[in-house]
């Protein structure tokens, strides 16, 4: 649109809005989109979308129903609302989102024209994030998600679409999925939230919060921040992350979380609560020997070895773990050479079952490996 004169009188293209009675809900959902163009174009406020998409039984149950921003650089602000299918033949449950639909709808000569309508399939919803300069242009950008479900998770693949001449392009570079995930626009960012994958299988998942920002061609990840863990796993994790990186100090404060909070929750899929909260409590112990004798602190070593004497004996859950130590620790006291215990305990027949219960956390989670079972088979770890 030409800049206007200063002098020339401003002519709203938009129709006078007035109080106009909302329509029946269509026969069909082909007509949803035109209906309410109808509505717009009679004088209908597009502030009372929602309702109006409520008393059809068409109103999103996730992200937002309505946005209002000017797409086409027309100096005129467009409509933006999204809908779902009541009447989709395709079932909609925890396991299928129900079928969506956004409409576009601009003015132009005094009365409301449908500007674009996007409509992915019977099987995916939409979730309408907002529209804001998310690519820093001065123009307002549509951002949105497609939704796809599986058995236990709906992953949403994120859009980013800037109008250009006649039609949107997309600004995301790649595919950006995210499960089960709530979003947000702040400061020209996109932020995904998400609990993780609800498959049984993925096992137990942390909170993590992933930025995605305009780099001057396309939008991508920027950032990627994990929330709180509220596991026990995930502290044990936390706790090898550290350990393996040589970060003693964070690595004790997280394997003692591990063996003495009572607040951290147990994933108990393959085994009881007590089961897994008894194996980590032998983990910890084990860890805290190691980091030790690397810190060359001999008695709080002996301290963790007798530990893993006096409560972790045969027959009990997590005995293995006791099995490896003593024999790293009898390899250890003769020979006073960490790599070469390391070594001998990994040999262990118990090692085994010790590799396969930090196995046992699913598919979204790392996978251990043998000499991740006592990490200083090598004089590489740490300063």
């Amino acid at each position: 649109m030409a800049p206007r004169s200063l002098s020339t009188p401003f002519i709203d293209p938009c129709p006078a809005r007035c109080n106009v009675a909302f329509p029946a809900r269509p026969e069909t959902f082909d007509e949803y989109t035109e209906t309410v163009r109808t509505y717009l174009a009679v004088g209908g406020d597009p502030k009372r979308l929602p309702a109006l998409f409520g008393g059809w039984q068409a109103k999103v149950t996730t992200g937002e129903t309505l946005a209002r921003a000017d797409l086409n650089n027309d100096g005129i602000s467009d409509t933006v609302v999204a809908f779902v299918n009541p009447t989709s033949q395709a079932p909609a449950d925890e396991w299928h989102p129900s079928e969506g639909l956004l409409a576009i709808y601009t003015c132009r000569d005094g009365t409301v024209r449908s500007l674009y309508t996007y409509a992915p399939g019977a099987w995916f919803g939409l979730n309408l994030i907002g529209t804001a300069d998310v690519t820093q242009d001065g123009q307002a950008d549509l951002v949105f998600t497609e939704i796809a479900c599986s058995a236990q998770t709906c992953w949403h693949t994120l859009h980013v679409w800037s109008w250009e001449d006649r039609d949107f392009q997309e600004r995301v570079a790649g595919t950006f999925s995210f499960p089960d995930a709530t979003f947000a626009l702040q400061d020209g960012q996109i932020l995904a939230s998400s609990g993780g994958n609800n498959s049984v299988n993925a096992g137990p998942q942390r909170p993590v919060t992933t930025t995605l920002a305009w780099t001057g061609d396309a939008f991508t990840v920027t950032a990627t921040i994990a929330g709180p863990a509220i596991y026990r796993y995930h502290v044990f994790r936390d706790g090898d992350e550290a350990l393996f990186s040589g970060r003693y100090a964070h690595a004790i404060d997280a394997y003692l979380q591990v063996r003495n909070s009572k607040t951290l929750k147990a994933w108990a899929v393959p085994i009881s609560h007590d089961e897994e909260e008894h194996w980590f409590a032998t983990l910890a112990n084990w860890r805290l020997l190691l980091v030790e004798l690397q810190l060359e602190n001999m008695p709080n070593a002996q301290s963790y070895y007798s530990h893993l004497l006096d409560n972790f004996q045969a027959g009990t859950d997590g005995y293995a773990v006791s099995a490896m130590g003593q024999r790293f620790w009898e390899n250890y006291t003769v020979h006073g050479d960490m790599a070469m215990a390391c070594a001998e305990a990994i040999r262990a027949p118990e090692a085994q079952d010790v590799l396969d219960f930090l196995n046992s956390f699913g598919y979204d989670n790392p996978t251990y490996t043998w000499d991740d079972l006592c990490p200083f088979t090598t004089e590489t770890i740490g300063d």
